[in-house]
């Protein structure tokens, strides 16, 4: 199960120090004129400081993760339980490769083979330079190889619990194909120590064994943050009250509905959909600055912009009764009242949802779905009776609200 962005974690987790250690310099105290005298045993010889040192592509951070992908943890090593710090030392030369890989100290013939491999295999290094003039000069970097604990070993799989908004998803479910902009919160609850694996497993069944995704996706409340460096008295622990439109949610659903005015163009294109918006809520509760932060189309854009500029002055927000300016984030609804005689097929509880084959719970969202991670999306719609009749021979009774069949990218 590969989880967004994130590198599926190894198997085996390699903790690797990575740093560039030097011993003396035997021409650190020659003078200028000197080396420039002496130019052919400079530029023949293997240096240790210079006045410029190489420098892997992308720095130590970037070297590091070239390691860590790269390096593979013998099996055999592993059953030998074979383990520590192999020293390599290498020259990285005038054109920047790297040459005459080495090894100071070894650990055993399996590691000090997989580290010289590894070494072997870095891209061309940025190359040291003494006075002006490009030189080979050594480098040296101890690789630790380290057996993990089984709890440093454990990563997300196949078997680990997916839930989503409360609701299990079937096993092996591919989290790859949900969108990050519609999830609120994601946390990963590993088995250990051994009392959080009981209590996962008496939560969440048996298969909690592997560990449990909780998934919370957004909703349509809306989002808050400060709009301006109000600093709130220290002392004050309270938390802070968002501004609220008076009557509540329910009154401004009623504001909304009751002062929309479709646009015609956009109701002649049957153009419907949500158009997400931010505007500040003052001190004084009153609304400006508002803004479309997630588009549907141009007209329903400024339809949107117009109501809420002519929306009545909220409740502003405060805290520890000083009163904040405060970003409302809120999407506004367009949805077209479309008659009985004219209305299309539309997704519902009972819409059959098959991924890779497998039925999804009646609660999933579609909205959730990052379709660039998909290889495929299929509607099957029951349009005539026909295609009802065999649509519910292939799927069971609950194909007459439809079928929907998702295929993730391998």
């Amino acid at each position: 199960m590969n989880f967004f962005k994130t590198n599926t974690p190894r198997f085996i987790k390699l903790t690797m120090v990575l740093f560039l250690t030097f011993s003396g310099n035997a021409y650190a105290s020659q003078s200028y004129q000197t080396l420039m005298a002496d130019t052919l045993t400079v530029q023949d010889s293997v240096l240790t400081v210079v006045d410029k040192m190489p420098e892997f592509p992308g720095g130590e951070k970037a070297l590091f993760g070239f390691m860590n992908e790269n390096v593979v943890y013998p099996k055999e090593a592993i059953k030998k339980k074979e383990q520590g710090k192999v020293i390599i030392r290498f020259v990285v030369g005038r054109s920047g490769k790297v040459e005459n890989v080495s090894i100071l100290k070894g650990v055993s013939t399996l590691l000090d083979k997989e580290a010289l491999r590894v070494v072997g295999l870095l891209p061309d290094w940025a190359p040291g330079e003494q006075n002006g003039v490009k030189v080979p000069v050594y480098q040296i970097i101890p690789v630790v190889f380290k057996i993990p604990t089984e709890e440093e070993a454990w990563t997300v799989n196949d078997k680990t619990v997916v839930v989503i908004d409360n609701v299990t998803m079937p096993e092996g479910f591919d989290t790859r194909i949900l969108s990050p902009t519609s999830l609120a919160s994601v946390a990963v609850l590993k088995p250990f120590p051994k009392e959080e694996k009981s209590r996962l497993m008496a939560k969440y069944g048996r298969e909690a064994a592997n560990g449990v995704i909780l998934i919370t996706s957004k909703n349509d409340d809306p989002e808050y943050a400060l709009a301006d460096t109000l600093k709130v008295k220290a002392e004050c622990n309270e938390p802070a009250v968002m501004p609220q439109f008076p009557g509540g949610k329910n009154e401004m659903a009623r504001f909304l509905t009751d002062s929309i005015q479709y646009p015609f163009v956009s109701k002649q294109l049957k153009t419907q959909g949500k158009v997400t918006v931010r505007f500040k809520v003052d001190t004084a509760g009153k609304v400006s600055d508002v803004q479309v932060v997630k588009h549907a189309d141009y007209y329903l854009d400024r339809e949107a912009l117009r109501v809420i500029s002519i929306m009545p002055d909220w409740i502003p927000g405060a805290k520890c009764s000083e009163k904040l300016s405060i970003y409302v984030t809120m999407p506004v609804t367009f949805k077209l009242d479309v008659p009985a005689n004219e209305k299309v097929w539309e997704k519902n509880d009972k819409t059959i949802v098959l991924l890779n084959g497998k039925r999804m719970p009646s609660s999933f969202d579609l909205k959730l779905l990052n379709f660039t991670s998909l290889a495929s999306y299929k509607v099957l719609q029951p349009t005539t009776k026909e295609i009802t009749k065999k649509l519910m021979s292939q799927y069971g009774k609950d194909a007459a609200n439809g079928v929907v069949l998702i295929t993730t990218a391998k």
